[in-house]
């Protein structure tokens, strides 16, 4: 098989695959960012583990704006240049995507298997489709027919400004906008998101748990944070419902990174659902939008292999 070299790198973990020709990406392996200087070494240690000295190209899937084949990673100290990896591994071309962008490119190729779905009624067929999910950081994309094909909306939409919906939510966001100035969605709705949140409704400052900690308190019922995760998926439900608004996403809203698969049944439990339907005069125009949660391991890969059979189409 000639190794395109596929990889999902985002403020934690690099999920590494080779592509091509074949429908899923093989040799998958999963790596801890931490445990690396730069993404070069961890594709050096990638592909001495599967036995393969170089690929042909190198497609990328960065969690930050790119600009002239550069992106410097919003959450994570690492500079990702298309430049340098052509020169060090010697392949024909490096390929720079957004992570969510990616992640969109993978929804056509899901099955029904690989996600749940979250109210609504039946995804209007080549509608637009919007697609986020928090993780280390906020990702949010989009996804619409141009020409007859699937083309990518990326965007930054994780750093829009966090609405308050009632007065608790306002007190909330003034104390954290006292602390950080600008409050983003991000801010909230992300694994280090989760735990600023955690610490502001328990007055809390430097708390030494983890997001995962407080989820599973959450999930074995721990009032506070029970009462923080619910917090968390009703502002969740308010920033979903705006980007069905803002992209018209009649073909649904698609649900993920790294978080909420492991909270699938809090999820659909909560109330995200009705705060995302609660916008006002566009609450029938919202009922009808269906959400689904991905379930699918390694999506993002599933995308960016997608996107690399266009690219060799290409002439």
């Amino acid at each position: 098989m000639t190794p395109h070299l596929l990889a999902d790198v985002g403020g934690t973990h690099t999920r590494c695959g080779l592509g091509g020709e074949q429908s899923t990406a093989q040799h998958v392996r999963t790596y801890e960012n931490q445990d690396f200087d730069d993404l070069i070494a961890l594709f050096e240690q990638y592909l001495s583990e599967i036995g393969h000295a170089r690929p042909v190209s190198i497609t990328v899937a960065v969690a930050a704006p790119i600009h002239g084949g550069v992106a410097q990673l919003t959450n994570l100290a690492w500079t990702i240049d298309s430049t340098q990896l052509i020169s060090h591994f010697g392949v024909d071309r490096a390929n720079l995507i957004n992570d969510f962008a990616a992640l969109a490119f993978a929804i056509p190729q899901l099955s029904a298997d690989d996600r749940v779905q979250i109210g609504g009624t039946v995804p209007v067929t080549g509608a637009t489709i919007g697609v986020l999910g928090p993780g280390t950081g906020l990702g949010v994309a989009g996804l619409a027919v141009f020409g007859g094909r699937w083309v990518p909306i990326s965007s930054e939409g994780g750093h829009v400004t966090l609405p308050a919906v009632n007065a608790r939510e306002a007190q909330i966001i003034d104390q954290l906008r006292r602390q950080y100035g600008h409050v983003s969605a991000e801010r909230v709705l992300s694994g280090p998101g989760l735990v600023t949140l955690y610490e502001t409704v328990t007055d809390r400052e430097h708390c030494e748990l983890t997001a995962a900690e407080i989820s599973q308190m959450a999930i074995n019922g721990e009032p506070q944070a029970k009462d923080v995760l619910d917090l968390f998926f009703a502002l969740l439900g308010t920033v979903a419902g705006n980007l069905a608004l803002t992209l018209g996403a009649r073909g649904g809203i698609y649900l993920g990174g790294g978080i909420l698969p492991k909270l699938r049944a809090q999820l659909v439990q909560s109330g995200f659902r009705q705060r995302f339907e609660c916008k006002g005069r566009f609450e029938e125009y919202l009922s009808d939008i269906p959400v689904f949660l991905i379930t699918a391991d390694t999506p993002a890969l599933v995308g960016l292999n997608y996107y690399l059979q266009q690219l060799l189409r290409e002439p």
